[in-house]
């Protein structure tokens, strides 16, 4: 009789390991174990992908661009969880974490700013241990903003005392959570030339600022940032949050590219085209159409650098479906007009420039 196996057998498990050993993971070794070969065969981790993606090279910042639509993991992440673990190791020698719990005074003239959205307090660890490696930025004159949308406030006396808190009260007890709403805000309220449109469970190394102020030079506006995602698991994640380092992370089964978040913008480009689209409540969708206005800056789709996803227990998907069908029929309108008519509204204010009950 034929041997049949399935996707899950045992046999089949077996060959996609050695597949992966043939396509991706020996790449992968060369990176991490020989450096220096690798660099001199043209390689570093930034050009780690699956079989057939295709990166190609972004000379204005020395990034990779995936030539492909989507987000995808890593495959030898996936099935080999402890590479996935020295390859963050590796990344973390070039670019190195620092926490910073000790806020220090706010800067006059900041370069970079950093705009993060919250409501409730059930990712403040994850939250905390973010805002101590954006204050841990080296190099680079910084600011952090912390916009709180909420009905009743929660962390005015939590941030650090050297972050910029805005407090934003949505128009109902019932709104969902806008995160364009509450970027705009932030973004408007910046004083850094740039702004980075960051989320409250990312880890990011002691250069991100630097390394994105230097790039967003001689007219470029609009970058993509982040080459890989590493989504940490919870036990990793609270041994990170408590300790501050990464001694405890053993094994990383999800490293991720081509994920659209988070960008960094002159501020004058996002206020140009218009800021993010007000009228998305809920789950999703507002960054794709953001980075689809933005792609009409001079915008670099290289993404360069490393970013550390602490883990959290998923938001119920509440409006996933609603957002994507929106997400499609917005799009369908060109994006010079959708440039036009969000430009012309009155975007990062006191409300929403498109109310809860109006989009319902």
């Amino acid at each position: 009789m034929p041997l049949h196996t399935t996707r899950h057998s045992p046999l089949a498990a077996i060959r996609s390991q050695l597949g992966c050993w043939f396509h991706e993971r020996w790449r992968t070794e060369l990176v991490i174990g020989f450096p220096r070969l690798a660099r001199l065969a043209g390689m570093d981790w930034k050009d780690l992908c699956n079989r057939r993606e295709v990166l190609t090279t972004d000379e204005t910042t020395g990034g990779r661009i995936c030539q492909w639509q989507d987000s995808s993991p890593l495959t030898v992440a996936r099935l080999y969880p402890r590479v996935g673990a020295r390859l963050l190791q590796h990344c973390l020698k070039q670019f190195p974490v620092n926490f910073q719990r000790v806020s220090t005074p706010h800067v006059a003239d900041p370069e970079v700013t950093f705009v993060i959205g919250v409501r409730g307090t059930g990712r403040l660890p994850q939250f905390q241990a973010t805002v101590a490696s954006l204050l841990g930025q080296q190099d680079c004159p910084i600011e952090v903003i912390v916009v709180e949308q909420s009905w009743e406030q929660q962390f005015q006396n939590i941030v650090p005392s050297g972050v910029r808190y805005i407090y934003t009260r949505p128009d109902s007890p019932d709104m969902p959570f806008n995160r364009s709403w509450a970027l705009n805000v932030g973004a408007r309220n910046a004083k850094g030339r740039v702004v980075v449109l960051h989320d409250g469970d990312y880890v990011v190394p002691a250069v991100f600022a630097r390394e994105i102020a230097l790039r967003l030079q001689n007219g470029i506006e609009s970058l993509r940032l982040p080459r890989l995602i590493f989504y940490l698991d919870q036990q990793s994640s609270a041994s990170i949050q408590t300790n501050l380092n990464f001694r405890d992370v053993q094994e990383v089964n999800r490293v991720v590219q081509n994920n659209p978040t988070p960008m960094a913008l002159t501020k004058e480009a996002y206020m140009r085209i218009g800021g993010h689209d007000e009228s998305f409540y809920g789950w999703g969708g507002e960054d794709n159409e953001f980075l689809d206005r933005a792609r009409t800056l001079r915008h670099c789709e290289g993404a360069f650098l490393p970013i550390i996803h602490l883990w959290h227990a998923e938001a119920p998907n509440r409006s996933g479906d609603r957002n994507s069908q929106y997400l499609s029929s917005i799009l369908e309108k060109p994006v010079q007009e959708r440039i036009g008519e969000l430009s012309q509204r009155e975007f990062g204010r006191d409300i929403p420039s498109r109310p809860w009950r109006v989009s319902q």
